[in-house]
């Protein structure tokens, strides 16, 4: 009934096709999982802006019509989303009593004749306050509590965790999950990298995942960060922000002017067709004096475009521009009544220039006659930290990002994608952003890819995340180091207790590479050596870890080579470092992009260390450009 009466206010077909078949699968999991005696936890795993909150509010609508009574939404830590999504739960629940976090009278008198729904900010002061009504009483005794996270991966995690302490807020999340008798915790994200790299003893880590794909209209990494360069993506120069941060005149560089003529454009063409709302989002920085100085050039190239609209150079910037967007939407206006648009919307300064960021007023306070409302006008915001998780950007059709990092932390980028939606004009979307971080995106788009592939096949079992060895995938405070396993790519990793017994098995597979200096070979080899060569111990050298890695580089890098080195009768003493001679080093160190295995037959003797009998020895080396990392 609940699912039924929630599916019909939903207006796409696709979309409740798609939450109905979700919401099945994820009681399917819950029914798995879940024993009504102990907490368990989960993966909702979305895309960035892909509607999660919809499938979040469809499971909850599936679970209520199996009984389950008590759900907690949790929010980021801010009051407009905050109060946007219990407005948006509202609407969409209403067979359900929807609370807000100053509704603990409400609470204190509710009788559960309704399932109920509290909507609440990772705040500490809020947790703390709902941890002590829900422990003091006993509206949730002998019940069951169901809790969705919504940005999991952000806030939650226990920041202490290295130092043998609890966070506040990670403390009151795990004393709220204990106030009923049984409790599940959904974990809903897109950048599931900090949550996948919990350790195995963590009440944190998800015990399964569902995954769903985004709609039918989604403009998501593929569509942006794909190589050969698509359409959508203008390169600026690498030096912009330096520019901006460094000058004490009003100089805007000539990517931020380009991307401002081409926002002007795109304006022009919506108010054309008769739309009145279209965004610009930049991205420079994480300080807000640099949001002030963007902010700054940008109001001043505006007078300055507003004083030369009669000028040749400025018909014909706006002429580049049309062109580059027609090229992709050739249903754009014509150009004679774009000019004439952008002259009035320049005249009567239609564009508004926002700061969005902790110093910022704008949007914050709803009393505020001159609050943010991006749903309206056409806008140019500015801001940092505050454009990641959470702010949507309607008809968001130009970005300018030129925000760097000396070790990026790939989870933390991936939420800058603002520019991932349903409602932005396919043809006519542009990003301006340095070819550098150009290149870093489309690396953290096949990294999503491969993350999102390997949960798809084989669900949470042997995930491996890989990125490029500058690139972190969270930040390292939520990790617990005792139970993180870090593979760097360039780096040999053999057995100190390696297993005696794999001649009869090993020989066979290697024959063909007898007398050979260094050979080519294929994956499949390279695996099943693998399943024979290795340690007694997995702590020391973990055959399948390497499997598992060998396997998701081969989804990244679908012509990635192996080679091999074979070396018989080798009269080696146990616990002698590497085991490689040096012209195997050096042999092997040529081939930086390629995973090498180099395999030595050990005679064995037992006066050298060992069980007196030949066996073989392993030796691997994965891309020098590569990086793995996993969780005991």
């Amino acid at each position: 009934m609940y699912l039924e009466k929630y599916l019909s206010i939903l207006k796409k077909d696709s979309q409740k096709k798609s939450v109905q078949e979700i919401s099945e699968q994820f009681i399917q999991r819950i029914k798995q999982h879940f024993d009504f005696k102990t907490n368990i936890s989960g993966l909702l795993l979305g895309n960035v802006q892909s509607g999660k909150t919809s499938q979040m509010l469809g499971a909850i609508s599936r679970m209520a019509d199996e009984g389950y009574k008590i759900f907690i939404i949790l929010t980021s830590d801010n009051v407009d989303l905050q109060r946007q999504t219990y407005n948006r739960v509202k609407a969409s629940l209403t067979e359900f009593d929807v609370l807000s976090e100053k509704d603990d009278i409400l609470y204190l008198n509710n009788g559960l004749r309704k399932p109920v729904v509290f909507v609440l900010k990772k705040n500490g002061r809020v947790l703390g306050t709902w941890k002590n009504l829900l422990v003091s009483n006993s509206f949730c005794k002998g019940q069951f509590l169901t809790i969705f996270d919504d940005e999991a991966d952000n806030a939650s995690l226990n920041t202490l965790v290295n130092r043998n302490k609890t966070s506040p807020i990670n403390n009151n999340l795990q004393a709220i999950r204990n106030s009923a008798s049984s409790s599940i915790y959904i974990e809903v994200t897109a950048t599931p990298q900090a949550l996948l790299l919990q350790s195995s003893i963590s009440d944190w880590r998800p015990g399964f995942v569902v995954y769903f794909k985004p709609g039918e209209g989604y403009l998501g990494g593929d569509f942006f960060y794909s190589d050969p360069k698509p359409f959508s993506i203008l390169f600026t120069p690498e030096n912009e922000l330096d520019d901006v941060t460094a000058d004490d005149d009003n100089f805007c560089p000539v990517g931020l002017q380009k991307s401002i003529i081409y926002f002007l454009v795109e304006c022009a063409h919506k108010k054309l067709i008769g739309e009145s709302n279209c965004n610009f989002m930049i991205h420079p920085s994480v300080r807000t004096s640099v949001h002030a100085k963007f902010a700054n050039r940008i109001e001043e190239h505006l007078n300055l475009l507003q004083r030369s609209t009669e000028d040749q150079a400025f018909s014909d910037c706006l002429k580049e521009a049309w062109l580059d967007l027609r090229g992709s939407s050739p249903n754009i206006e014509d150009f004679d009544d774009i000019q004439e648009e952008v002259v009035n919307i320049l005249d009567s300064m239609q564009l508004a220039v926002y700061t969005l960021n902790s110093k910022s007023t704008n949007g914050r306070d709803p009393n505020n006659p001159d609050a943010l409302n991006l749903e309206e006008g056409f806008n140019i915001v500015v801001g940092g930290n505050t454009l990641g998780r959470g702010i949507t950007f309607p008809h968001l059709q130009v970005v300018y990002y030129c925000r760097s990092a000396k070790t990026p932390q790939a989870d933390t980028f991936w939420q800058h994608s603002r520019i991932f939606g349903y409602d932005r004009e396919g043809g006519l979307v542009r990003i301006f952003i340095p070819q550098s971080l150009y290149k870093l995106f489309t690396e953290l788009n096949k990294a999503n890819g491969i993350i999102i592939k390997q949960i798809v096949e084989n669900g949470l079992e042997g995930i491996e995340l890989i990125y490029p060895t500058n690139v972190k995938p969270t930040r390292k405070n939520v990790l617990d180091n005792l139970y993180l396993n870090v593979i760097s790519g360039g780096v040999n990793f053999f057995p100190n207790y390696p297993i005696e017994d794999n001649v009869s098995t090993i020989d066979p597979l290697v024959e063909k590479f007898k007398d050979q200096d260094i050979c080519v070979t294929d994956e499949d080899t390279l695996l099943e050596i693998l399943n024979y060569a290795g340690s007694e111990l997995p702590s020391d050298f973990d055959s399948k870890k390497f499997q598992d890695c060998i396997t998701a580089l081969v989804q990244k890098r679908p012509k990635l080579k192996f080679r091999i080195i074979v070396r018989y009768n080798r009269d080696i003493s146990k616990g002698t470092g590497t085991l490689l001679s040096p012209t195997d080093r050096l042999l092997g160190d040529q081939y930086k992009g390629d995973v090498v295995l180099t395999l030595y037959r050990v005679k064995g003797q037992s006066e050298k260390g060992w069980k007196g009998k030949p066996f073989w020895i392993p030796n691997i080396k994965f891309p020098h450009d590569s990086s793995f990392y996993n969780a005991e």
